[in-house]
């Protein structure tokens, strides 16, 4: 062999050992909007910024719970819990993690001027942190807190150092010190975020030399930047591009159910709600109507057609493999005579006129799927998708009577959806906040308060799974598909969906 092929031979290993240098470029949807860690709470910060910062407890693919830089935790009592930090943690300016950045960082949170959607409520209950010793502290809640270590997944730790900075120290990369996988290179409104490897990430080795976040918000842009290789991984297939992509042996297409269930919500409050022609009656005020509605569905037509397979049947409101959901419920099918009974046997065999309003995020193929089901059982039902600008405005002045939106069930368990949806507005702070649908019974309330201050895992698990039987077997909220996070890159990349859809460039790695 001559000195030259040795050269070429050794020179091919070197550049294909994990330690050399390599540069990953991802094309994003959603740029961030910011580089501070506790400023508008939203997916396309939170995804981002995971790679710069690291949480006490983290969460795998699957939402479920794993230490992140806490090592451990336990409830000492029914007010108080210990966090154990791991040690030899560092910053990426070299400062090394002590239990007095958490408490800098927790006081960070509220305090952060002009924040339009903080991020206090995954601090609700908590009334003080006190450190023991440096890799010690205690938080102190105003009661029994179970759900504390899921908020803390989504509460980022900065260093003591920079706390006291406000929005646009991060935003201009001054602050923006973290403990994660990467840190920041550059980044500035809707350019890429550029990092750098952090060579001492607790988290063990980093794949990548580089990581380019590219804002390509259009969806044609997005694959066909993938497709001429002018980026490596892309976030959001859209729907009519992943047989395409799945077909094409340059690229691979990574796909897995997601938190984000596609929900119709339908007004059981009021006497006579918009978008309703039904006499000036309610009809979805009776429960035979409602379970009518529900079993007037093909949810497998939807899931295999109309979503071409990228979607999964339920008829729970939340996906079956979170905390508190019914694991091994069997879909009920279509039944269209049985809807019709339903229907007569509730007084309206003629059916009844229902306008069913839209979000325009991933559902309107839905709706329309939704909308000539109901009508074949009676229910002339029209579809309006509103624009996405004005659709939640709507929604939270109560303008419509029915309606279909995506719920992600951010925090991994059953009590966000429970808490915020099922419970009544206004009797208890910080719940039924996303009630819109006037559901709420002084019974189930008081069920729902219970399962939140259950602190043994196990009976708060039954007494959620108890309350979503009760959603379903009620049809209050009427679960119809789980839609799947659906991602693509090289074929030469590994990469398992995260259920949140983030993307952590660090779970992307060579073959």
């Amino acid at each position: 062999m001559s000195f030259m092929q040795r050269f070429v031979i050794g020179l091919c290993l070197l550049l294909s050992s994990p330690a050399m240098a390599q540069n990953l470029r991802i094309g994003i949807q959603a740029p961030p909007s910011t580089l501070d860690p506790h400023w508008l709470l939203n997916l396309a910060n939170t995804g981002a910024l995971r790679n710069i910062y690291d949480t006490l407890v983290a969460r795998d693919d699957q939402m479920r719970l794993r230490p992140g830089l806490a090592e451990s935790w336990r409830v000492v009592n029914d007010t108080t819990w210990e966090f154990k930090l791991r040690p030899n943690v560092r910053f990426h300016d070299g400062a090394p993690l002590t239990s007095a950045d958490v408490v800098a960082s927790f006081q960070r949170v509220p305090n952060v001027p002009g924040n339009p959607n903080p991020y206090t409520i995954y601090l609700s209950g908590v009334t003080a942190v006190e450190p023991v010793d440096d890799l010690t502290f205690n938080i102190r809640t105003a009661g029994p807190l179970p759900a504390l270590p899921t908020n803390l997944t989504q509460i980022f730790i900065v260093p003591r150092s920079v706390a006291q900075k406000d929005n646009p120290e991060f935003n201009s990369g001054e602050a923006a010190i973290g403990t994660g996988p990467f840190r920041l290179a550059s980044w500035s409104t809707n350019a890429p975020l550029v990092l750098r490897r952090n060579e001492s990430w607790w988290g063990g080795a980093v794949p990548w030399e580089t990581v380019s976040m590219m804002p390509i918000p259009n969806d044609t842009a997005r694959v066909a930047a993938l497709l001429a290789g002018d980026v490596e991984f892309i976030n959001n297939v859209p729907l009519q591009d992943a047989s395409r992509i799945a077909s094409d042996r340059r690229v691979a297409l990574f796909a897995s159910p997601s938190i984000y269930a596609v929900n119709i919500y339908l007004d059981v409050e009021r006497p006579n709600p918009p978008g309703v022609e039904a006499d000036g009656q309610n009809p979805m005020r009776d429960v035979r109507v409602r379970r009518a509605m529900s079993l007037a569905l093909n949810r497998d037509g939807i899931a295999r057609q109309i979503m071409e397979g990228h979607a999964d049947s339920i008829d729970q409101p939340v996906p079956p493999f979170i905390f508190g959901a019914i694991p091994d419920r069997t879909v009920p099918s279509q039944d269209l005579n049985g809807a019709r009974a339903l229907l007569a046997e509730a007084g309206f065999p003629q059916g009844f006129g229902l306008n069913l309003f839209c979000s325009p995020s991933r559902t309107p193929r839905i709706c329309q799927a939704i909308a000539a089901a109901w009508t074949r059982i009676g229910i002339r039902t029209t579809v309006e998708v509103v624009p996405q600008a004005t659709f939640l405005t709507r929604r939270n002045r109560r303008d419509y009577g029915a309606f279909v939106t995506v719920f992600g069930s951010l925090t991994g368990e059953t009590s966000y959806l429970l808490g915020s949806q099922l419970h009544s507005v206004g009797t208890v702070p910080g719940l039924g906040s996303l009630n819109f649908t006037g559901l709420g019974r002084p019974e189930t309330d008081a069920l729902i308060q219970r399962a939140r201050a259950t602190l043994d895992d196990a009976e708060r698990a039954r007494q959620l799974r108890s309350l979503v039987q009760h959603t379903v077997d009620e049809s209050l909220i009427i679960g119809v598909a789980l839609l799947r996070s659906v991602n693509a890159g090289q074929a030469r990349l590994a990469f398992r969906p995260r259920a949140d859809e983030e993307v952590q460039a660090v779970t992307i790695t060579p073959r």
